[in-house]
């Protein structure tokens, strides 16, 4: 079973816009290493390598960012 069988896929899509902080229609590193903090007010930011690792699991495209689909098929891996 994974996130989204348990989480609507338009819920999983709001996530994506609170924390897609700028707007821009995607997840940019800056926004990616703020991720936990977006979860829980005592999150912590993600560490160099824990950024560019989510960065590469879920940049599918290779553009460097992370888009709504992008997000969503990284939730439902987990």
């Amino acid at each position: 079973m994974s996130m989204t069988d348990l989480i609507p896929a338009e819920e999983v899509t709001k996530v994506f816009h609170i924390l897609d902080a700028d707007r821009s229609g995607f997840m940019e590193e800056g926004e990616v290493k703020l991720i936990l903090k977006g979860f829980c007010k005592d999150g912590r930011a993600l560490s160099d390598k824990e950024t560019k690792d989510l960065l590469l699991a879920g940049d599918k495209d290779g553009d460097g960012k992370i888009g709504v689909e992008e997000f969503t098929a990284l939730v439902a891996e987990c």
